[in-house]
C-alpha cells in the first residue's frame, strides 16, 4: 500500500510549518497545512525581525530568502548604552562582513503564504487542531472548524506541528523549562528607528531596547517590575523611562510615535526532548520557547524546518531513506541549547530583576558592566559574541 495522501499534515502557518510546507511541495511530497486563523488575521502582529546570516544561507536555495534579501534591510552594527554613554559593536566587520537582516515576521509570513495559495498548496484556514493519533499504519489529525464547529479528519503518514508552545498536539511532550524572574513590556511604535543598528541599554532601573522593523516602525522593550502591569505603564511613563535608560551623550532623543501594539512578556523557556514523538515532529515554539533577547526565536524555527523537511523527503521521497529524520531531535537540540546560552546570556547582562527602582550602583550592575566591557573590548569575546549574534558559523 503506497503512501496516505497527504504524506504530511502541518499544524500551524507561522514560520516553521510554511518553510516546511515549501521545501515539501519543492520536492514532490503532498502536504496540506491547517491553521487555526482565518486568512485575513494571520498576520495581525509585529513580532520577531532579526534574521540570521545562517538563516538566510539556509533559506537560499530553496527560493525563500527573496523576501529578506529584496525588501529587508542589511544590518551589521548594534548600541550599547550604560552611564550616559554610546559604545558600537561592528558585529559584521567581526564576520568578516556578515551581519544580519531585519524583515518583519507578519510580512515574510504573508509573503510565504502567498506563495503557496498562488501555487494552489491545499492551506486550510480556519480550523484548530484538538488531537492527533498514530499507529503503525500511519497518522489521522483531528481538527474543528472555528465558525460551525464541524469536525475535521485528516489521515496522514506524519505530522509537523508549529503552532506554538500552547498547541494540544505537544501537551505532555518531555521538556525542561525555567521562568526567569524579569518582566517586559513589548511595544511596536509608528516611528522611525532611532539608530542604524538595535539599541541595547543597560541601566539601574532596568533594561531598555529599540529595534528596527521597517522604516516607519520600531520595536521597544523595556524592563518593568514584577507585579506591574498595563495599569501601572501610560505612554508618558514608558516615554520617560525609554529616554531616561537610552539616553546617551552624543545621541539624539529616541524618535516617538504612537504605541499601535503592546504587550506584557514573562520569560519562561522550554526546550522539548525529544523533539518527536512516533510520526508527530515539533517545531518551532512547539519545541522550544527562549526569550527575545537576542533575536533567536524565527531563526530557531526555520533552521527547524529546514532540517525537519530534509528527513521527511529522504523518508518519504524516492529514497525512502528514514534515518535522517529518525535523527531529527539529536540533530538540532545542540544548536537550539546553544541559542539558549546565549539568549541567558542577553537577559543576564541587561536585566536587573527589580526594573524601576531608586537606582544604585550595586554589586550585579558592576558584574554586568564588566561583562559589557568584555564584549567591546576583548576580542577573542568580542568575536565570539559578534558570532553569535548574528548567526555566522566560521
Amino acid at each position: 500500500m503506497g503512501p496516505r495522501d497527504p504524506v504530511v499534515c502541518i499544524v500551524g502557518a507561522g514560520p516553521a510549518g510554511l518553510v516546511t510546507a515549501h521545501l515539501l511541495g519543492r520536492a514532490g511530497i503532498s502536504f496540506v497545512v491547517l491553521e487555526r486563523r482565518e486568512a485575513h488575521v494571520l498576520c495581525p502582529r509585529v513580532k520577531a525581525g532579526l534574521i540570521e546570516h545562517r538563516t538566510v544561507e539556509l533559506l537560499g536555495p530553496h527560493g525563500l530568502a527573496g523576501p529578506i534579501l529584496g525588501r529587508g534591510g542589511q544590518v551589521g552594527m548594534i548600541e550599547f548604552r550604560a552611564d550616559g554613554h554610546a559604545f558600537v559593536l561592528d558585529y559584521a566587520g567581526l564576520c568578516g562582513g556578515r551581519g544580519s537582516y531585519t524583515y518583519p515576521q507578519h510580512e515574510l509570513v504573508a509573503d510565504w503564504a502567498g506563495q503557496l495559495l498562488a501555487a494552489g498548496s491545499d492551506l486550510r484556514f480556519g480550523l484548530e487542531a484538538t488531537g492527533a493519533e498514530q499507529s503503525e499504519d500511519g497518522a489521522v489529525v483531528r481538527a474543528v472548524r472555528g465558525t460551525t464547529g464541524e469536525p475535521v479528519t485528516v489521515e496522514c503518514e506524519a505530522v509537523v506541528v508549529g503552532e506554538g508552545a500552547g498547541s494540544v498536539l505537544c501537551a505532555g511532550a518531555a521538556a525542561v523549562s525555567a521562568v526567569h524572574p524579569a518582566r517586559w513590556l513589548t511595544l511596536i511604535a509608528a516611528a522611525p528607528p532611532s539608530a542604524a543598528g538595535a539599541i541595547y541599554g543597560l541601566h539601574e532601573r532596568g533594561f531598555a531596547g529599540q529595534f528596527h522593523r521597517s522604516a516607519d516602525l520600531t520595536r521597544f522593550m523595556l524592563e518593568i517590575p514584577a507585579g506591574e502591569g498595563y495599569g501601572q505603564w501610560d505612554d508618558d511613563r514608558i516615554w520617560a523611562e525609554l529616554e531616561q535608560r537610552l539616553a546617551a551623550a552624543g545621541r539624539s532623543a529616541i524618535r516617538r510615535g504612537e504605541f499601535i501594539e503592546r504587550d506584557i512578556l514573562d520569560h519562561r523557556v522550554r526546550v522539548c526532548d525529544p523533539m518527536q514523538h512516533g510520526r508527530v515532529f515539533l517545531a518551532g515554539d512547539a519545541a522550544h520557547l527562549i526569550t527575545p533577547a537576542g533575536g533567536k526565536g524565527m531563526n530557531m524555527a526555520i533552521q527547524d524546518a529546514v532540517e525537519l523537511a530534509s528527513g521527511l523527503i529522504e523518508r518519504y521521497g524516492k529514497r525512502g531513506d528514514g534515518r535522517r529524520l529518525s535523527r531529527y531531535t539529536q540533530a538540532r537540540l545542540p544548536a537550539v541549547w546553544r541559542h539558549q546560552e546565549f539568549s541567558n546570556l542577553m537577559l543576564s547582562l541587561f536585566n536587573t530583576g527589580a526594573a524601576g527602582g531608586d537606582g544604585g550602583r550595586d554589586f550585579s550592575y558592576a558584574l554586568r558592566r564588566a561583562r559589557l566591557d568584555l564584549i567591546l573590548s576583548d576580542p577573542q569575546y568580542s568575536g565570539w559574541f559578534a558570532r553569535a549574534y548574528a548567526g555566522v558559523d566560521d
